[in-house]
């Protein structure tokens, strides 16, 4: 299509007026002529000039009421030419081929596929980020409070996981508690490790475990506490193991996808009398990395379980939205 604007300058005011013209084919003459008598009609001469006046609202662009001047103006194929050249000018716009609109359609849809799934998982590594370090520093900011107002730690009553709920949650602005029933996390969610293996099946619905929620969406769930902060268990080789400054355990849910990734979707914090620490906090960095992969599978299903500190320490997420 060719789009053709004509100017001409107004012998009696000065002012330049401009009509314009559309043409698709070759017989751009005879459509000109039917353009402007169609819509025109000769009102007087003065000068040799010829007067254009409007006579319907159907010619886009010209305004009513002002005068169009027509003077030598000739056309030729598929171009408009004047006998005066001084006082007219012409503009000629070539509108995109189709061929030419589809490449163009074609590299944007290339660049777009190139770009999008990582500026994607670049938006994903930054919510988990900011979402984990949201619910780390709001745990912290509740242990120093609760301290202030009742103590070291090993001097505290927890006998059970909510006595330990109950004293931080004075200090976090908790929006539900869900206390041995259902609720606070959706019932179907399944604790899986970072590699995608079954641990503890649904939590959701679990009625024997100590959950709360804030009004962010984020979910606590409190799995243990224990008295002078002094843990003991039993491992594989039938020794007892005794932990000195392990107050607790709570898991924190920052997403509430159904098959929720230790070290992605929820992460486990350790309450010591030190303060609150993301697992394992106090490991070398080689297992820290070890234990948070996509692509180790460990026998006990931990995987993941450092991946609290990985944040704490490289502030990124890259062991599961880096390069592989």
């Amino acid at each position: 299509m060719l789009i053709v604007q004509i100017c001409k300058k107004c012998p009696i005011n000065g002012h330049f007026y401009c009509i314009y013209y559309y043409s698709y084919n070759t017989e751009f003459k005879n459509k000109i002529k039917r353009r402007i008598y169609g819509h025109y009609e000769k009102k007087q001469k003065r000068g040799g000039t010829s007067y254009l006046s409007r006579k319907d609202n159907s010619f886009g662009g010209i305004e009513l009421g002002r005068n169009y001047f027509l003077d030598d103006v000739l056309t030729s194929g598929s171009a408009i030419v004047s006998k005066t050249n001084s006082a007219l000018h012409i503009k000629v716009n070539k509108a995109f081929t189709l061929a030419e609109v589809l490449i163009t359609l074609g590299i944007i849809g290339i660049v777009a596929a190139l770009t999008i799934p990582t500026l994607i998982a670049k938006y994903q590594e930054k919510q988990t980020v900011t979402r984990f370090k949201w619910i780390y520093s709001t745990l912290a900011n509740a242990y120093t409070m609760a301290i202030a107002e009742n103590g070291e730690p090993r001097a505290w009553k927890l006998d059970r996981p909510e006595d330990l709920a109950e004293i931080l949650s004075k200090h976090m602005r908790i929006a539900e508690k869900c206390y041995y029933k259902e609720g606070c996390l959706p019932s179907d969610i399944e604790d899986v490790a970072l590699t995608g293996e079954a641990r503890y099946g649904h939590m959701g619905d679990y009625r024997t475990i100590v959950k709360s929620k804030f009004n962010n969406g984020i979910s606590l769930m409190w799995v243990s506490a224990y008295n002078g902060c002094t843990y003991s268990y039993t491992d594989n080789d039938g020794n007892e193991i005794v932990q000195n400054d392990y107050c607790g355990a709570i898991y924190a849910f920052i997403s509430m996808n159904k098959f929720n990734r230790l070290g992605l979707d929820h992460f486990l914090f350790e309450v010591t009398s030190k303060g609150i620490f993301p697992s394992r906090y106090d490991y070398n960095d080689n297992y820290i990395k070890r234990n948070c992969t996509k692509t180790w599978s460990s026998s006990s299903n931990t995987n993941g379980q450092t991946c609290g500190e990985w944040i704490r320490r490289w502030n990124n997420a890259d062991y599961w939205y880096g390069e592989e």
